[in-house]
C-alpha cells in the first residue's frame, strides 16, 4: 500500500517567514539609527540624516499592520480562486 501525502492548498510559511524577517530588520535598523543619531551632536549632517531615517522607519512601522492584512487577504483570495477555479476549460460550461 502506497501512502499519499496531502499537499497544503497554500503554503503559509513564506508569508510568515517574510513578516518575521521584515519585523526583525526594521527593529534592528531603527535601533542602529537611533544609536547613530544619539552619538552625534544636534544639527550636524550625520545627526539630521540619522534622525530623518529613524523617522522614516517609524513611519514604515505604522504601515506594518496594513502590510500584514494585505498579505493575509492575498492568501484568502488565492484559496477562494483555487476552490472555485477548478474548471479546466475556458469560459462557462452549461
Amino acid at each position: 500500500m502506497q501512502m499519499l501525502e496531502k499537499k497544503s492548498a497554500v503554503d503559509l510559511t513564506d508569508l510568515a517567514i517574510g513578516i518575521v524577517v521584515l519585523g526583525i530588520v526594521v527593529s534592528v535598523g531603527a535601533t542602529i539609527l537611533i544609536n547613530v543619531r544619539d552619538t552625534n551632536t544636534e544639527n550636524t549632517t550625520a545627526y539630521n540624516l540619522a534622525d530623518d531615517a529613524a523617522t522614516g522607519i517609524a513611519e514604515y512601522g505604522n504601515w506594518f499592520k496594513i502590510i500584514v492584512i494585505v498579505g493575509v487577504a492575498a492568501v484568502v483570495l488565492s484559496l477562494i480562486f483555487m476552490a472555485f477555479g477548478r474548471n479546466s476549460g475556458g469560459g462557462m460550461q452549461y
